[in-house]
Formats: structure tokens, C-alpha cells, sequence
């Protein structure tokens, strides 16, 4: 893709921040919009351009789209506990501003990342991207949801990608969460940790969102992400434990009462940040308890019989290089 410009926003994330990589691998001219309180490093080491502004700000999108021929919209806030009026300014209104600046400058395709956190944690396996959400989750699903509709609604060439449990490397938020509390002894389980976590590793992601960008059969429809495999919370975090030479979970708490702890960690802190103005989010939440406690075993058929896509990396390659880099961070960090 040598001269195609791209803009990707969200890039210092952690799925941001592969892609970026990954992009720029394989070719693309590639433009970030980031705000100027985020961690530019790894952009900096990539020699990206890099346009500094946020979701809210539409003369920096603006600028950012113009003389781009490809968008990837990755930019979100994940959050259950913060305030309506915030997530729906990043999540909906952010993704309208988004839309607007590609529409404005002629974007020939248009990749929002989505998340299968939209369907509302029905638990059941093999669901696809037909399915119809049966009631209200939380905000942030919600709010996504809505995203997805901007996106629809607008008279652009767009595919929507909805990836269930991303890892890997970097994952500080739920790789890294897990480890911490693996190493200290306080990992808590939904159910035993019976659900399917819905794994979908980061580089087979990245694959789902180059197929996105190029297939002529993408254009127009919602593709659910995943590896597709039988693989349980349970069985994750133990083999991450047994990677990091630690003791398997054992904690665990049913499903009703895990979530009505959730809830009330969610309205405290909600207390707590308007009287100190923390940001530190809750040790659990609602939307934590839905996704150990539901199975996230979503049907990946869409997207191998029309794009063709397959999981490049299986389990035993990215857990592996998924403790590796746990490994590495804990060295640096001591």
C-alpha cells in the first residue's frame, strides 16, 4: 500500500499501537491523531506523522483526514463508571466528528473497531453478527452501539470490525490487570471462570483489520473478531499463572453477587472522583463481571467464509509471547 495515506486514531493504545506498526509495515502512509497528554513514544520511534488533537476537536480531525484515503477509527473510551455525558462525547459524538472530517475529505474507506461488547453479554455461544440486543448492558456498549449507527448512517464506504477479548503484548488493561492481581494473590473469577473468555490475539486482529482496509467483499458490513477457541477464563489466567510461576485462581464468586459488588464499586468511585477527582477505576465493575461471566464464544464464520481471514497466531504462540513480554515489563519495572 506504498503512498496510501491512512489516518489512525486511538494509536497510543494498545490495540492503536499495533496497528500503527502494523500499518506502517506493510506500506501505508500513516497520520495519528493524538492528544497532546498521551504517550507519543512509540509513534516518535516509528517516525509517524502525528496530529495532536482530540476526538472533540473537529478542525484537527479535519486536518488529520485531509489527503487521506483510508480511516481507522480505534479511538474510544472503555468505561462502564464514568459519567453518561463523557462516554458518549468520545464514543458517539467523537466518532460523528470523525465520519465528518472523512466525509470532508473523500476517504475511500472507512474501518471502525467496534467491540462484540454492543450484543449486550447474551453468554450464548456461536453468536453472530445478526443478533439483536435484547436489552440495555451498561453505557459504554451502548454507547458503541450508537457509534456503530454514525457510521452507518453516513454516505461513506465503511466496514465495521467487533473484536471480542483482545491480547498480546502491551495489554496492560487486561493482560497486565490479570497479572497484577495473579501475582498478588487477589485474582477473583466469575462462576469458577467457567465462561469462554472470547480470546482474540492482537496480530490476528491486525489481519482482520488489512482484510478491512483491501477486501472489495468488506465494504458495508460488521465483521465479529475472534479466535474462535474453547478456551475459559479459568484456563487462561491459569496458564498465565503457571507462565509467570505463580498459583492457578482460586477466588471466585457467582455471577448475581459478583455484579452487585460491581455495581456498588461503580457508584462509589463515581462519589469518590467527584469529591477528589481520582481516576483510578474500580476494582470491579458490571461490565468486568459480564465479560468473565458470560461467554464470549461469538461466531467468527462471517469473517472467514467472505474475507477469507483465518487466526494466524494460535493460543500456545501468543500465551507465549504474551508472558514474555509480562516478563519483560516486570524486569524493567524492578
Amino acid at each position: 500500500m506504498s503512498g496510501e495515506r491512512c489516518l489512525l486514531t486511538g494509536a497510543t493504545g494498545f490495540v492503536g499501537g499495533h496497528l500503527a506498526e502494523r500499518l506502517a509495515a506493510e506500506g501505508y502512509e500513516l497520520r495519528c491523531l493524538a492528544r497532546s497528554s498521551s504517550d507519543r513514544s512509540l509513534l516518535a520511534a516509528l517516525g509517524l506523522e502525528v496530529v495532536i488533537g482530540g476526538l472533540e476537536d473537529r478542525a484537527a480531525l479535519e486536518r488529520a483526514a485531509a489527503g487521506c484515503s483510508y480511516v481507522v477509527h480505534c479511538a474510544a473510551l472503555v468505561s462502564d463508571w464514568a459519567t453518561v455525558a463523557e462516554i458518549r462525547q468520545v464514543n458517539v459524538e467523537g466518532t460523528r466528528n470523525v465520519v465528518d472530517a472523512a466525509l470532508a475529505a473523500g476517504v475511500a474507506r472507512f474501518v471502525q473497531i467496534s467491540t462484540t461488547d454492543i450484543y449486550g453479554y447474551p453468554g450464548a455461544a456461536g453468536i453472530d453478527e445478526s443478533y439483536v440486543p435484547a436489552r440495555f448492558a451498561n453505557w459504554y456498549a451502548q454507547s458503541k452501539l450508537e457509534a456503530e449507527e454514525e457510521v452507518r448512517g453516513a454516505a461513506i464506504e465503511a466496514v465495521i470490525l467487533r473484536p471480542a477479548t483482545v491480547y498480546g503484548p502491551r495489554s496492560t488493561d487486561v493482560v497486565g490487570e490479570i497479572a497484577k492481581a495473579i501475582r498478588g494473590g487477589y485474582m477473583l473469577l466469575v462462576d469458577h471462570g467457567r465462561a469462554n473468555a472470547g480470546l482474540c490475539y492482537i496480530e490476528n486482529l491486525e489481519d482482520a483489520v488489512l482484510l478491512a482496509l483491501t477486501h472489495p467483499a468488506a465494504p458495508g458490513e460488521a465483521f465479529n473478531v475472534c479466535d474462535g477457541l474453547e478456551v475459559t477464563w479459568q484456563t487462561f489466567t491459569a496458564d498465565l499463572a503457571r507462565g509467570l510461576g505463580k498459583r492457578r485462581p482460586r477466588l471466585s464468586l457467582p455471577f448475581g453477587v459478583a455484579r452487585g459488588i460491581g455495581h456498588g464499586l461503580e457508584q462509589s468511585y463515581r462519589v469518590l472522583r467527584r469529591a477528589t477527582g481520582v481516576r483510578t477505576p474500580p476494582l470491579l465493575s458490571r461490565q468486568a463481571v459480564d465479560v468473565l461471566g458470560a461467554s464470549q464464544a461469538f461466531s467468527n464464520r462471517k469473517l472467514r467464509e467472505r474475507l477469507g481471514w483465518e487466526p494466524r497466531v494460535d493460543y500456545e504462540s501468543a500465551l507465549a509471547a504474551t508472558i514474555a513480554w509480562l516478563g519483560e515489563t516486570r524486569a524493567t519495572a524492578e
